[in-house]
């Protein structure tokens, strides 16, 4: 019982120092964390060397250990010790070289040692991969039909991409596709991620049927491409603050300001979103650190213009990079920080203004005026906007009852236009012919079917197609009073102008039904 309490005794004293040694050396930068590791590992050695002694000699009597199986234990223990301690300086050392722009504590270190092992351990549920395009994709069993469409839309894509970092080598890039955003969250290691790179492994994870999967695939290749860009100058692809890192990414991505109310956002300190233990710890009710980050960049790019942002890439820490910054934009941090909204919300203030002006003069039918107003407010029009500017260039038209000129600028949309908005258009084209043929608002009606139908994720979509094809099978029917009931009951055309066009051919075609 004598020796079981011993060995109990020692192995509670190993353990504490086990963990009192993981602190100290994750505490520490890397040459220190080698150092200081050294000399522990020196007096590992000489415990060991005790411990033989009193293998050979039957007892070590001088600490109370009185046997060879005690001895014994105390041997095995400074074993495990000094393996422990190598551990913990490989990990340390290895954490350091990727991050040497970063002063990390030991509790922030563990959190990323933490999350690589849980990423490089997560189980998949992938069954494949195939390599298209020097990309290799890994896809689950429900997932493997959307390889060609992420594959055809990042091959339009990439070269952008490549061309703001300077890259024309391509590296080992996979991207592993996820059923749904539980399992990538777990993959990731944060709640409710969309997409993420790993850039120990070269892989970009996402849902590819996610209604914003291009936009998730294009921030997460930014990320892959500025790996690339740090890999080919021997720079820490951690070395840029990483809201810049983020919101270059979300910029690439395609995003605009228009998405946010500008006089909501909430600003934090920059700083505090230079790393990403940080970076994550701001998010709140009312923050979201991604919105200030894209803000910020776009700022840059409105005030600067795009060739600025690739000019911080070489910054070999964030000390450097804000230098770089006060130089080219003639601001402190501070200062920059305090302004960099201004003009952007002084500029979406202005737009809202010409906006306000244009449904004014159409109200007041003042048509030449409201067309000149929509004519400017077209030439910085994002695509978002000139998608919302097609609606009034319609009610203009319709307003005036020009709809020739209505069809024709619609049909021109269909060929030239976006194609994520074929849909939309094919549905206001046909509501514009039930005005003056409704033969061909049904064909249209079918085809808009068919696209439906094609798209991605129609729960989210607003369009119940079967009532459509319905009323448009009954107006071209014996029984079109029925049709053209459903579309105004049901409230199933959306332009205004239309509604009232369509209710006054109602009226004045079918009387008594009225």
């Amino acid at each position: 019982m004598k020796v079981l309490r011993k060995v109990v005794i020692l192995s509670v004293l190993f353990l504490g120092f086990s963990i009192g040694s993981y602190w100290l050396i994750f505490s520490q930068g890397l040459v220190s964390g080698i150092l200081i590791s050294f000399m522990l590992l020196v007096l590992c050695v000489a415990g060991l060397a005790f411990s033989l002694y009193g293998i050979e000699s039957g007892q070590l009597e001088k600490i109370w250990l009185k046997s060879r199986m005690e001895v014994a234990a105390l041997l095995i223990l400074t074993v495990y010790l000094s393996s422990a301690i190598g551990l913990f300086a490989v990990a340390n050392s290895f954490l350091e070289a990727k991050e040497l722009t970063k002063n990390f504590s030991a509790a922030e270190k563990t959190q990323m040692l933490a999350s690589s092992l849980w990423n490089s351990n997560s189980t998949s549920s992938t069954i494949g991969s195939i390599e298209k395009n020097g990309v290799v994709y890994s896809f689950t069993a429900s997932t493997k039909n959307e390889i060609d469409k992420i594959d055809a839309f990042l091959e339009e894509e990439k070269a952008r991409i490549a061309d703001f970092y300077g890259n024309t080598e391509m590296g080992g890039l996979t991207i592993v596709f996820h059923d749904d955003f539980d399992t990538l969250s777990k993959a990731s290691g944060y709640e409710e991620a969309m997409g993420y790179y790993d850039y120990y492994s070269q892989e970009i994870h996402l849902v590819p049927d996610d209604y914003s999967w291009n936009i998730i695939l294009l921030h997460e290749y930014s990320h892959y491409q500025s790996h690339l860009y740090s890999q080919k100058y021997g720079l820490s692809e951690t070395r840029l603050p990483l809201w810049f890192e983020e919101g270059v990414a979300d910029y690439l991505a395609g995003e605009t300001s228009d998405w946010y109310v500008l006089e909501d956002v909430e600003v934090t300190d920059f700083k505090l979103l230079d790393y990403d233990y940080s970076f994550h710890n701001t998010y709140s009710r009312n923050y979201d650190p991604y919105v200030q980050s894209f803000l910020a960049v776009e700022s840059l790019v409105n005030d600067y213009g795009e060739e600025l942002l690739p000019t911080f890439l070489s910054a070999k820490m964030p000390s450097e990079f804000y230098a770089m910054l006060e130089e080219a934009t003639g601001m402190e941090l501070a200062e920059f920080q305090k302004t960099f909204l201004d003009s952007m919300i002084e500029e979406s203030t202005a737009e809202q203004e010409k906006y306000d002006a244009a449904y004014e003069a159409m109200e007041k039918r003042k048509y030449e005026e409201a067309a000149k107003i929509i004519d400017e407010l077209k030439e910085n029009a994002s695509e978002e906007d000139l998608n919302h500017l097609t609606w009034m260039q319609t009610d203009l038209y319709l307003m005036q009852d020009q709809f020739d000129e209505a069809i024709a600028f619609m049909q021109d949309r269909l060929e030239n236009g976006n194609s994520d908005y074929r849909l939309d258009d094919l549905m206001t084209l046909a509501e514009i012919y039930l005005l003056v043929d409704p033969e061909v608002s049904l064909e249209l009606v079918r085809e808009a079917d068919v696209v439906a139908m094609e798209e991605e994720n129609m729960e989210f979509g607003y369009y119940d197609m079967e009532a459509y094809l319905e009323a448009y099978e009954l107006i071209n029917s014996s029984s079109p009073y029925e049709g053209y009931m459903i579309l105004l009951e049901e409230e199933l055309i959306y332009n205004e102008t239309i509604i009232e066009k369509i209710d006054e051919k109602v009226a004045e075609e079918f009387p008594e039904a009225s």
